[in-house]
């Protein structure tokens, strides 16, 4: 989009750079009502598009125009014609915009559902459009630096955006945006004293909702899926550092080193010191 022609009253901000290796050129565009860009034989890389705020459209031959509104994230595949600029009923478009050249292990991101050829789109709620926001505005500024390896720095914010927007993927396994921020709560908090009720309140759902989704998703409670998580990194612990039972204990929620044994014996089939000693195998 580096190259992109902005109609009479667009403005391009100078947030614009081509990293090293040209794996990523990134960027915030505010865009007026006659802005347009026109690429008959496309691009040789992937064009992500993250609308802000107002709407863009874009036209293929043969298909209706596709809008691009808020909380909408467009990608267009490699080789496919642009046709693209602000929806003239709405005369503002303001996006954050990324060329990129996907990684090797990236091929099933940009997978969305097809809205015309060549181009994706999924729809984000709040949430994640707050996250994928932030991803993208750190891509910017992050390709844009000085930094060493700044072109690595701004790829890997544009795939954390990248997997935001395959949580909520139908073609993908959708997983729910307040599942989503107890997962987050989940990982910042995990030795915090969690019940059904308090985790309910992270999701903004009541206790009962909560319990139904989370059954429905994982396949499990929502007091077992906070104990299998804690026995997780328990176990990554007791093979990866020398801290003792106790104190892995309480990194992981549990203030008494008995009942943690106990638990963790349950779940392992093995005690703690057995399990350090085993290596974890």
């Amino acid at each position: 989009m580096g190259d992109a022609a902005a109609g009479r009253g667009a403005r391009v901000r100078p947030e614009v750079v081509a990293t090293a290796g040209n794996r990523i050129v990134a960027g915030r565009l505010a865009a007026g009502r006659t802005y347009r860009t026109v690429r008959q034989g496309g691009t040789e890389d992937w064009l992500l598009m993250f609308t802000c705020r107002g709407r863009g459209r874009i036209r293929s031959a043969g298909a209706a125009d596709v809008h691009a509104d808020g909380r909408s994230f467009v990608a267009i595949a490699p080789g496919t014609p642009h046709d693209y600029g602000t929806d003239a009923a709405t005369g503002d478009w303001l996006l954050l915009w990324a060329h990129v050249r996907p990684r090797p292990e990236w091929p099933a991101l940009p997978d969305w559902p097809r809205v015309a050829p060549g181009v994706g789109r999924v729809l984000l709620p709040d949430p994640l459009a707050e996250r994928v926001t932030a991803a993208l505005t750190r891509a910017v500024s992050l390709s844009n630096s000085a930094l060493p390896n700044s072109a690595l720095f701004g790829i890997n914010a544009v795939e954390e955006a990248l997997l935001w927007c395959d949580t909520q993927n139908p073609r993908g396994d959708r997983t729910d945006p307040r599942l989503l921020a107890v997962l987050e709560h989940l990982s910042d908090r995990l030795a915090d004293p969690h019940t059904v009720r308090s985790l309910a309140r992270v999701a903004g759902l009541s206790a009962s909702r909560l319990s139904r989704l989370f059954r429905a998703r994982f396949g499990t409670s929502v007091m077992a899926y906070v104990e299998e998580r804690r026995m997780e990194v328990a176990c990554r612990l007791l093979t990866l550092s020398s801290l003792t039972v106790r104190e892995v204990a309480r990194q992981v929620g549990y203030r008494d080193p008995l009942y943690f044994s106990t638990r963790f014996r349950r779940a392992v089939g093995r005690s703690p010191s057995a399990h350090r000693e085993a290596g974890g195998d």
